[in-house]
């Protein structure tokens, strides 16, 4: 059985020690071949890797029945989705993640919080030497040395998707937590600078990542020509949040990583207007360990455990940060308790809902990109 995701955001005020700047150099005999499909978690022209599992998914129903949905991929998508997994090393030295063949982390993630969107287009996500959690509360000049290190990585990958893979076709790109932060630097440095690779962009989803604007709330700060989503069918924009349960604190962020003046929080679901509404399949793996636990007899029966509206999310903001707030939408009937314990210190702390941005909307991310598609005028 899959286990729950462990992705950490910047908890650099729990974490201690400076690092050394040694640690951020990258092993030159190691840099990924990109050329190599070892050098990448997911391509559509690879079998058996980390996108080419089961993901049937056991369905937990409003009266507590259960069915299994199988995963359905597109026969000849005409979309590419280019992803950016999270921080999955949690050693809190600060350095880089070098050994790309100890990939097992980096497959989860990618079979977890991507794989699924094969539903609308093809996926490509390269092996990257991440920064270590320990990096984010490193002296600054090592986290810039770090996280330069790892964006090199992500754009060679991406230049070789670019130049060999893309030909011409629409893309989004998407990523989570330290994902995402590379996902923001690539849009504004590389995307954004070419004018025909920007056309094709039909949005951008960096997940999890204080992603902000000017105080205009449309552009500037994170990205200076790419705004965020305003309606489901705009193209060319920007969709972001954080996440955490009503009950508890909302998430802070350190500020030396708020890329603007105004956070940004767009309800996948409710683009237009940030909620309340519902969270229309949220995917959670079979296996919670300490974070919760399925209705008895359930996690037996698949990877995947789906939660069609479950939950109710809105976007609430507090002074320059805006994160998406999550409820159990309890509706009449609805015999379903919440399978996560909100409470649990991994869920309840500053980082909010971190570990689950992605599964909460995952349902409402894949129709958010298939509506954009839609609106090219192309199928997935």
């Amino acid at each position: 059985m899959l286990r729950a995701l462990v992705v950490l955001p910047l908890a650099a005020s729990l974490l201690a020690g400076c690092g050394s700047i040694r640690n951020c150099v990258p092993h030159e005999q190691d840099d990924p071949d990109y050329a190599s499909p070892a050098a990448w978690a997911c391509r559509p022209d690879v079998d058996g890797d980390a996108c080419d599992i089961d993901l049937t998914a056991v369905e937990v129903l409003p009266d507590g029945s259960t069915q299994l949905v199988p995963h359905a991929p597109a026969v000849d998508p005409q979309v590419d989705c280019f992803f950016v997994y999270p921080t999955v090393d949690l050693s809190l030295r600060a350095g880089l993640h070098q050994d790309l063949a100890d990939h097992d982390e980096p497959f989860r993630s990618a079979g977890v919080q991507v794989a699924r969107f094969s539903e609308v287009c093809r996926v490509f996500v390269p092996l990257y030497r991440q920064v270590t959690l320990g990096t984010y509360s490193a002296r600054e000049r090592v986290q810039e040395a770090c996280f330069d290190a790892a964006y090199d990585d992500v754009l060679r990958a991406f230049e070789r998707y670019v130049e060999h893979d893309n030909q011409g076709r629409d893309f989004v790109l998407i990523g989570h937590s330290q994902g995402a932060q590379i996902v923001s630097r690539l849009l504004r440095e590389r995307v954004e600078s070419d004018a025909a690779l920007h056309g094709r962009l039909l949005a951008a989803l960096p997940i999890g990542w204080p992603i902000a604007t000017d105080d205009g709330g449309s552009v500037g700060g994170s990205f200076q020509s790419t705004p965020v989503c305003t309606t489901a069918e705009q193209l060319g924009c920007v969709v972001s949040h954080r996440s955490y349960a009503a009950e508890n604190d909302f998430p802070t962020s350190q500020s030396d990583f708020i890329e603007g003046a105004r956070g940004v929080c767009v309800h996948p679901g409710d683009v237009p207007g940030g909620g309340p509404a519902p969270l229309s399949r949220t995917y959670l793996p079979a296996d919670l360990g300490d974070l919760g636990q399925h209705p008895p007899g359930v996690a037996e029966q698949a990877d995947f455990v789906l939660y069609r509206d479950l939950y109710s999310a809105r976007c609430v903001r507090q002074d320059a940060s805006a994160a998406l707030e999550i409820s159990l939408l309890a509706a009449p009937g609805d015999v379903r308790t919440n399978p996560l314990d909100f409470s649990a210190k991994l869920l309840a702390g500053s980082i909010g809902t971190h570990n689950y941005d992605v599964h909460m909307t995952l349902g409402d991310l894949i129709d958010l990109v298939a509506a954009k598609i839609a609106a090219r005028g192309l199928v997935p």
